[in-house]
């Protein structure tokens, strides 16, 4: 597999992972309290003995595919995943459709926040 493929296919887990822990408590309250085997479930790459870490800081803006990548860093044992404390879209107002095209969307966008905020704004 490219590593384009790779990050291409994270991105969609990530994308998908975000918007499940916005729009619903108990996988917010699962992310939280054991991040390395819910990124496992979601079928982000953490390898046997790897940890993750939540970065949970509150952005101004949803993070860029390159942000994301960057803190997850795959040669890294202990990788950091952004989900920012504050949902930073309106999930509730999107459909389940909707959201699996945004995810879609964000393989071929550098920014994950472009697909996500078009399909909010166009409701």
């Amino acid at each position: 597999m490219t590593a384009e493929v790779e990050h291409t296919e994270f991105t969609r887990k990530y994308v998908d992972l975000l918007v499940k822990v916005w729009r619903d408590e108990n996988e917010h309250s699962r992310i939280v309290a054991d991040p390395t085997a819910y990124a496992i479930e979601a079928g982000l790459p953490v390898g046997p003995g790897e940890t993750v870490v939540l970065d949970r800081s509150d952005l101004e803006h949803l993070p860029t595919k390159e942000d994301v990548m960057a803190k997850w860093d795959e040669s890294a044992t202990t990788h950091v995943l952004i989900v920012p404390q504050t949902p930073l879209i309106d999930t509730a107002e999107l459909t389940d459709a909707e959201l699996d095209m945004a995810a879609a969307m964000a393989d071929n966008n550098t920014n994950v926040n472009v697909s996500l905020c078009l399909w909010s704004e166009s409701r």
